[in-house]
């Protein structure tokens, strides 16, 4: 993914529009969301700890399939210039793996089933994602703005490995990855009803043997609906695309864990 464009795109929107008016009314003091994101697994598993011999590939060795999860989403603006947005949604991928090792293939102190030099796995893979941002304006104009975004994503990884051969051999490994959050975000109003919104961010972070990478992009459309007269709240649906890649170190452990495909929003504000 380019996301070095993304960014050099949306920092030239920041300083193009003029700074002599607001992009932003600042009208709603609340924002809720729904997300529905039907996402593609890609990643690996390089695994070599003391009671691990494991190699293998989501995608090119795995039959995991497209899932579609929902997620929650709230801001809560806290003045003009920033608010705070929090998060949460769940994954479970779940699918078949072709895995090698050196010799034996091991999963957390449980051998497995070896044919050919290649280990056959059935894989859970279950994921709960945290999202705790905060946003300060830092450009401006008539047509839109640009934010600086910082905090924290929390991924609670489980791994459940079952052997297709032996469903005896079962074992878990669980791990989560607290990882600081930096990056922009920008929205541009194109029209009365329509606006673009993106956002990249990410952050490495390596300490005492273990580390984290985290990249995320997300972009798309928004549409605002008609207000009726009877309501109190303005909504809006947007269409888009989302990107978040994760690598974990624990040692001589490695995980890389992919999710990536379209995202639908449902947006109330108040």
């Amino acid at each position: 993914m380019k996301f070095k464009t993304i960014v050099i795109v949306l920092l030239i929107l920041a300083f193009a529009i003029p700074a002599t008016s607001f992009a932003r009314e600042r009208k709603y003091k609340h924002e809720g969301e729904l997300t529905i994101w039907q996402n593609e697994l890609s990643g690996s598993l390089n695994l070599s700890n003391a009671g691990y011999n494991l190699r293998t590939n989501f995608k090119g060795d795995g039959n995991f399939s497209k899932e579609t999860t929902a997620g929650l989403g709230w801001v809560y603006n806290i003045g003009k210039l920033s608010d705070v947005y929090i998060h949460y949604n769940k994954i479970e991928n779940s699918g078949r793996l072709r895995a090698v090792g050196t010799g034996a293939v091991a999963f957390n102190g449980i051998n497995y089933t070896v044919v050919g030099g290649v280990a056959t796995i059935d894989m859970n893979l279950k994921m709960d994602i945290f999202d705790i941002l905060g946003a300060r304006e830092i450009s401006r104009g008539e047509n839109g703005h640009i934010d600086f975004v910082y905090g924290l994503k929390i991924l609670k990884c489980s791994f459940n490995a079952v052997d297709a051969a032996n469903a005896a051999n079962t074992s878990n490994y669980d791990i989560t990855l607290p990882i600081p959050n930096f990056g922009v975000r920008g929205v541009y109003h194109m029209s009365k009803d329509w606006d673009a919104y993106g956002q990249f961010s990410g952050f490495s972070l390596n300490r005492s043997g273990k580390s984290g990478t985290l990249k995320y992009l997300n972009f798309g459309v928004e549409y605002k609906l008609r207000k009726m007269t009877s309501q109190n709240v303005d909504w809006s649906v947007a269409l888009g695309y989302k990107d978040e890649y994760i690598k974990g170190t624990d040692g001589n452990n490695n995980i890389v864990v992919e999710h990536k495909g379209p995202e639908f929003k449902i947006i109330g504000r108040f």
